[in-house]
């Protein structure tokens, strides 16, 4: 499932805005910038040293702008679950520029000096432009096995305690909790949706929440989920209820789509007909 691109003409942009938000923190992605996002944030990191020339104390407060651009460039593209792209850059620096006239005004400073600065950056920014190519979609954690959180954590290992704390031990398929005495009160374990031995990585997105029997039939076939996560089983051709999610775990449907290739030349015909 993706999340959607906001969209102010939405009645719902606020609630999306806000789940992207809740998402960014809970997960933690690592953000790339794409090559032209690169070459914009680079281009304003270079004209930081002209604040500098204004007059004490105003010089600070532009302080760092381009670290300022780049958090707001981040959380855009964290809303849309993609890699940073220059026009999310462009958007962070249109809000820049806007606070940066306006302080300039309120404060009276010399306005002609940073309408400068600004317009000089414009062009700059505008110069050398070029296409930007497919963007990546941002993962919730880094899928090297060798990587390591600020936990000191593999960070595979990170993405599975993640998602058993948000479905404390549920089973994403049947809902079954299987409960134990403690102090492990509850058993589950991570399945790939694409599998490790095809090239599947351990990121969140490619990982599902299953009981052991759950877990068996998925890794065989014997269960495989549409575009829209409802839950076939390749057997009787049943479908079943849709997957469980959690509203912070979004579940990349190249994965899905993998297994479900994976299997189809075992399914019934009862299951051909499903979407790929």
């Amino acid at each position: 499932m993706d999340i959607p691109p906001i969209s102010p003409e939405s009645d719902t942009w606020q609630e999306e805005l806000a789940l992207a938000y809740a998402w960014a923190f809970n997960t933690r992605p690592f953000l790339r910038f794409s090559k032209q996002a690169l070459r914009l944030r680079n281009v304003i990191r270079r004209v930081d040293g002209r604040w500098d020339e204004l007059a004490d104390p105003h010089a600070d407060f532009f302080v760092r702008i381009d670290d300022h651009v780049v958090r707001i460039a981040g959380t855009l593209a964290a809303s849309e679950r993609t890699t940073v792209a220059s026009a999310h850059v462009e958007a962070a620096w249109n809000l820049a520029r806007r606070a940066v006239r306006d302080t300039s005004h309120l404060i009276g400073m010399d306005t002609d000096m940073v309408n400068e600065i600004v317009d000089g950056l414009d062009r700059k920014l505008h110069d050398g432009a070029e296409p930007e190519g497919e963007l990546e979609r941002v993962k919730s954690n880094m899928p090297n096995p060798y990587s390591y959180t600020r936990w000191k954590e593999p960070s595979g290992d990170n993405a599975v305690r993640k998602l058993k704390l948000w479905y404390q031990g549920r089973c994403q398929m049947c809902g079954t909790v299987l409960a134990l005495p403690s102090p492990r009160d509850r058993y589950s374990e991570a399945a790939h949706i694409q599998a490790r031995e095809d090239n599947g990585p351990d990121v969140i997105e490619n990982l599902l929440c299953l009981c052991p029997n759950c877990h068996v039939l998925f890794d065989a076939g014997g269960r495989i989920l549409t575009d829209d996560l409802t839950v076939i089983d390749t057997v009787s051709g049943d479908a079943g209820r849709r997957l469980h999610l959690h509203r912070w775990h979004f579940i990349d449907l190249q994965y899905v789509r993998h297994h479900r290739e994976r299997w189809r030349s075992w399914q019934e015909p009862a299951t051909e007909s499903i979407s790929s």
